[in-house]
């Protein structure tokens, strides 16, 4: 059995400061899961915020690979109405914490139509 060496919160930070926005998205309440594949290898992370009327979410695939979106749950019209998918994991989690809630001026409220073309 492998052990595994943990690894301070600070330390972390020191060597890749890119993560600064993940932990304060799990300090604000985030829930955080691993994704993998079918034979069990890590394929990244994901990280959500649910409220009545919305959830957020982030994937990150690796230092270059973060995909955000917001959907609205169906009660308040269902669909995913914002979304980014970009290269810096910072700018992409800031970009998505700065939304207003929905109903909020500015708030994104258009549903985002996936096309045939699309593959997540």
């Amino acid at each position: 059995m492998t052990a595994h060496a943990t690894v301070s919160t600070a330390d972390a930070l020191r060597r890749f400061p890119e993560l600064a926005e993940l932990v304060a998205i799990r300090d604000a309440g985030w829930n955080f899961h691993l994704l993998r594949n079918e034979d069990g290898s890590l394929l990244g992370l994901a990280a959500s915020y649910s409220q009545q009327q919305y959830t957020d979410a982030v994937f990150v695939f690796d230092r270059s690979r973060v995909v955000a979106n917001r959907i609205l749950a169906d009660d308040y019209g269902g669909g995913m109405v914002w979304f980014k998918d970009g290269n810096d994991i910072q700018e992409v989690v800031r970009d998505l914490r700065a939304l207003p809630p929905p109903g909020a001026p500015g708030a994104p409220s258009l549903v985002i139509r996936s096309s045939s073309l699309w593959k997540p």
